[in-house]
Protein backbone atom coordinates (compact mmCIF):
# COMPACT_ATOMS: atom_id res chain seq x y z
CA UNK A 1 0.00 0.00 0.00
CA UNK A 2 1.63 3.27 -0.77
CA UNK A 3 2.41 5.97 1.83
CA UNK A 4 1.04 8.96 2.31
CA UNK A 5 3.35 11.33 0.54
CA UNK A 6 4.01 8.89 -2.28
CA UNK A 7 -0.17 8.65 -2.97
CA UNK A 8 -0.33 12.38 -3.22
CA UNK A 9 2.33 12.63 -5.73
CA UNK A 10 0.77 9.95 -7.82
CA UNK A 11 -2.54 11.49 -7.58
CA UNK A 12 -0.59 15.01 -8.64
CA UNK A 13 0.82 13.43 -11.37
CA UNK A 14 -2.85 12.16 -12.59
CA UNK A 15 -4.74 15.04 -12.56
CA UNK A 16 -1.29 17.02 -14.38
CA UNK A 17 -1.80 14.50 -17.11
CA UNK A 18 -6.09 15.86 -17.37
CA UNK A 19 -4.41 19.06 -17.27
CA UNK A 20 -5.10 20.43 -14.40
CA UNK A 21 -3.11 22.72 -12.46
CA UNK A 22 -4.80 24.35 -9.88
CA UNK A 23 -7.22 23.43 -7.24
CA UNK A 24 -9.72 25.72 -5.49
CA UNK A 25 -10.53 24.93 -1.81
CA UNK A 26 -13.82 25.49 -0.32
CA UNK A 27 -12.62 27.29 2.34
CA UNK A 28 -9.56 29.78 1.77
CA UNK A 29 -6.17 29.08 3.60
CA UNK A 30 -5.37 31.88 6.27
CA UNK A 31 -1.74 31.45 6.11
CA UNK A 32 -0.82 34.85 8.18
CA UNK A 33 -4.09 34.80 10.49
CA UNK A 34 -1.94 34.35 13.91
CA UNK A 35 0.29 37.61 13.33
CA UNK A 36 -1.97 39.60 11.10
CA UNK A 37 -5.75 39.12 12.88
CA UNK A 38 -5.43 41.54 15.55
CA UNK A 39 -6.11 38.69 17.99
CA UNK A 40 -4.12 38.10 21.00
CA UNK A 41 -2.11 35.73 21.78
CA UNK A 42 -3.03 34.01 25.20
CA UNK A 43 -0.05 32.25 25.60
CA UNK A 44 2.41 35.11 24.76
CA UNK A 45 -0.32 37.47 27.56
CA UNK A 46 0.74 35.29 30.28
CA UNK A 47 4.18 34.78 29.75
CA UNK A 48 4.61 38.98 29.81
CA UNK A 49 2.26 38.82 32.01
CA UNK A 50 4.42 36.53 34.66
CA UNK A 51 7.11 38.49 34.01
CA UNK A 52 6.07 41.87 34.77
CA UNK A 53 4.64 40.77 37.89
CA UNK A 54 8.19 39.07 39.19
CA UNK A 55 9.90 42.40 38.36
CA UNK A 56 7.23 44.39 40.70
CA UNK A 57 7.11 42.18 43.44
CA UNK A 58 11.14 42.39 43.59
CA UNK A 59 11.04 46.05 43.55
CA UNK A 60 12.26 47.77 47.08
CA UNK A 61 9.35 49.09 48.22
CA UNK A 62 8.33 49.15 52.00
CA UNK A 63 4.43 48.93 51.40
CA UNK A 64 5.13 45.10 51.01
CA UNK A 65 6.20 44.33 54.19
CA UNK A 66 3.03 46.15 55.64
CA UNK A 67 0.64 44.17 52.80
CA UNK A 68 -0.42 40.69 53.02
CA UNK A 69 -1.25 40.50 49.61
CA UNK A 70 0.34 41.17 46.18
CA UNK A 71 -2.58 42.47 44.28
CA UNK A 72 -1.97 42.13 40.32
CA UNK A 73 -5.03 41.59 38.11
CA UNK A 74 -8.41 39.77 37.60
CA UNK A 75 -10.55 39.41 34.70
CA UNK A 76 -9.76 38.68 31.10
CA UNK A 77 -6.20 38.61 29.94
CA UNK A 78 -7.41 39.73 26.13
CA UNK A 79 -9.87 42.46 27.22
CA UNK A 80 -10.19 45.48 24.96
CA UNK A 81 -11.66 47.33 28.18
CA UNK A 82 -9.00 47.91 30.94
CA UNK A 83 -10.18 49.27 34.16
CA UNK A 84 -7.45 50.84 36.62
CA UNK A 85 -8.31 51.64 40.17
CA UNK A 86 -6.12 53.16 43.24
CA UNK A 87 -4.70 50.29 45.14
CA UNK A 88 -6.06 47.60 47.17
CA UNK A 89 -8.02 48.01 50.47
CA UNK A 90 -8.66 45.77 52.54
CA UNK A 91 -10.89 42.94 51.35
CA UNK A 92 -8.91 43.26 48.29
CA UNK A 93 -5.38 42.60 50.45
CA UNK A 94 -7.11 39.98 52.13
CA UNK A 95 -8.34 37.79 48.65
CA UNK A 96 -5.28 39.32 46.59
CA UNK A 97 -7.56 41.02 44.11
CA UNK A 98 -8.79 44.18 42.77
CA UNK A 99 -12.04 45.75 43.49
CA UNK A 100 -14.14 43.27 45.96
CA UNK A 101 -15.83 43.64 48.94
CA UNK A 102 -18.32 46.53 49.18
CA UNK A 103 -16.20 48.88 46.19
CA UNK A 104 -15.98 45.74 43.97
CA UNK A 105 -19.72 44.70 44.22
CA UNK A 106 -20.48 48.57 43.27
CA UNK A 107 -18.07 48.51 40.37
CA UNK A 108 -19.54 45.40 39.53
CA UNK A 109 -22.79 46.58 39.43
CA UNK A 110 -21.71 49.80 37.52
CA UNK A 111 -20.06 47.98 34.71
CA UNK A 112 -22.50 44.87 34.38
CA UNK A 113 -25.35 47.96 33.47
CA UNK A 114 -23.04 48.49 30.63
CA UNK A 115 -23.10 44.66 29.10
CA UNK A 116 -19.26 44.56 30.73
CA UNK A 117 -18.45 41.86 33.10
CA UNK A 118 -14.85 40.93 34.88
CA UNK A 119 -15.66 37.48 34.11
CA UNK A 120 -16.45 37.90 30.25
CA UNK A 121 -14.78 40.89 28.62
CA UNK A 122 -13.16 43.42 30.89
CA UNK A 123 -9.28 43.69 32.81
CA UNK A 124 -8.94 45.43 36.35
CA UNK A 125 -5.54 46.46 37.92
CA UNK A 126 -4.28 49.15 40.07
CA UNK A 127 -1.96 51.69 40.16
CA UNK A 128 -0.43 50.01 43.61
CA UNK A 129 -0.35 46.48 43.44
CA UNK A 130 -0.06 46.22 47.77
CA UNK A 131 -2.54 47.87 50.29
CA UNK A 132 -1.13 51.59 51.44
CA UNK A 133 -1.28 51.01 55.67
CA UNK A 134 -4.97 52.02 56.78
CA UNK A 135 -6.13 52.37 53.66
CA UNK A 136 -4.44 55.42 53.20
CA UNK A 137 -3.70 57.57 49.49
CA UNK A 138 -0.93 56.62 47.68
CA UNK A 139 1.83 59.29 48.07
CA UNK A 140 3.34 60.62 45.06
CA UNK A 141 6.71 58.92 45.67
CA UNK A 142 4.80 55.61 45.43
CA UNK A 143 3.07 56.59 42.27
CA UNK A 144 6.15 57.17 40.90
CA UNK A 145 8.05 53.76 42.18
CA UNK A 146 4.94 51.71 40.63
CA UNK A 147 3.37 54.05 37.56
CA UNK A 148 6.39 52.43 34.71
CA UNK A 149 4.92 49.51 36.22
CA UNK A 150 1.40 50.37 35.27
CA UNK A 151 2.81 51.75 31.63
CA UNK A 152 4.14 48.76 30.99
CA UNK A 153 1.16 46.51 32.31
CA UNK A 154 -1.41 48.93 29.76
CA UNK A 155 1.31 47.95 26.55
CA UNK A 156 0.98 44.33 27.68
CA UNK A 157 -2.76 43.89 27.27
CA UNK A 158 -3.31 46.80 24.55
CA UNK A 159 -6.62 48.01 25.44
CA UNK A 160 -8.64 49.71 22.83
CA UNK A 161 -10.08 51.70 26.13
CA UNK A 162 -9.04 52.31 29.49
CA UNK A 163 -11.77 53.16 32.26
CA UNK A 164 -9.87 55.48 35.07
CA UNK A 165 -11.59 54.88 38.57
CA UNK A 166 -11.07 57.78 40.66
CA UNK A 167 -8.89 60.45 41.35
CA UNK A 168 -5.62 58.61 41.91
CA UNK A 169 -5.44 56.43 38.84
CA UNK A 170 -6.98 59.64 36.38
CA UNK A 171 -4.17 62.04 37.73
CA UNK A 172 -1.20 59.41 37.30
CA UNK A 173 -2.51 57.68 34.26
CA UNK A 174 -3.23 60.88 32.14
CA UNK A 175 -0.40 63.35 33.92
CA UNK A 176 -2.60 65.72 34.69
CA UNK A 177 -3.58 68.24 37.61
CA UNK A 178 -7.07 68.71 37.57
CA UNK A 179 -8.89 66.20 40.01
CA UNK A 180 -11.68 63.79 38.65
CA UNK A 181 -14.98 66.14 39.28
CA UNK A 182 -13.58 68.50 36.44
CA UNK A 183 -12.75 65.50 34.14
CA UNK A 184 -14.77 62.58 34.88
CA UNK A 185 -16.87 61.46 31.35
CA UNK A 186 -14.26 63.22 29.39
CA UNK A 187 -12.54 61.57 26.31
CA UNK A 188 -8.59 61.58 26.27
CA UNK A 189 -6.20 60.28 24.06
CA UNK A 190 -4.03 58.23 26.13
CA UNK A 191 -0.38 57.74 24.57
CA UNK A 192 1.28 54.77 25.87
CA UNK A 193 5.36 55.00 26.00
CA UNK A 194 5.36 51.54 25.18
CA UNK A 195 3.06 52.19 22.41
CA UNK A 196 3.07 53.58 19.20
CA UNK A 197 -0.82 53.63 19.24
CA UNK A 198 -3.03 56.53 21.44
CA UNK A 199 -5.51 54.63 23.59
CA UNK A 200 -9.11 56.06 24.29
CA UNK A 201 -9.60 57.16 28.14
CA UNK A 202 -12.12 58.17 30.16
CA UNK A 203 -12.35 58.71 34.24
CA UNK A 204 -15.18 58.03 36.15
CA UNK A 205 -15.97 58.24 40.15
CA UNK A 206 -14.43 55.13 42.42
CA UNK A 207 -16.89 52.53 43.70
CA UNK A 208 -15.69 53.56 47.48
CA UNK A 209 -16.48 57.16 46.97
CA UNK A 210 -20.28 56.70 45.56
CA UNK A 211 -20.68 54.57 48.27
CA UNK A 212 -19.44 57.36 50.63
CA UNK A 213 -21.98 60.14 48.26
CA UNK A 214 -24.32 58.47 46.50
CA UNK A 215 -25.73 61.97 45.65
CA UNK A 216 -23.00 61.10 42.82
CA UNK A 217 -24.19 58.16 41.48
CA UNK A 218 -26.78 60.06 38.72
CA UNK A 219 -23.68 61.96 37.19
CA UNK A 220 -21.46 58.44 36.99
CA UNK A 221 -24.53 56.88 35.56
CA UNK A 222 -24.18 59.41 32.86
CA UNK A 223 -20.63 58.85 32.38
CA UNK A 224 -21.12 54.83 32.17
CA UNK A 225 -23.71 55.42 29.37
CA UNK A 226 -20.74 57.41 27.45
CA UNK A 227 -18.59 54.66 27.41
CA UNK A 228 -21.98 52.36 26.66
CA UNK A 229 -22.25 54.64 23.14
CA UNK A 230 -18.47 54.66 22.57
CA UNK A 231 -18.18 50.63 22.74
CA UNK A 232 -21.35 50.58 20.53
CA UNK A 233 -19.18 52.60 17.83
CA UNK A 234 -15.76 51.06 18.15
CA UNK A 235 -18.02 47.60 17.99
CA UNK A 236 -16.14 46.33 21.25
Amino acid sequence: MLNKKKYASVLLNYYKSFGVETHIQNKPRKRFESCFSGKKNENSLKTKLTNLKKEIINLDCELKFKAKNFVFFDGITNSNVMIIGEAPGFEEDKIGKPFVGAAGKKLDQMINAIDLDRRKNVYITNIIPWRPPDNRTPTNDEIGIFLPYVEKHISIINPKIILLFGNVASKSILKIEDGITKIHGKWFNYKNPFLKKEILTTCIFHPSYLLRSPSQKKIAWEDLKKVKRKLTTLKI
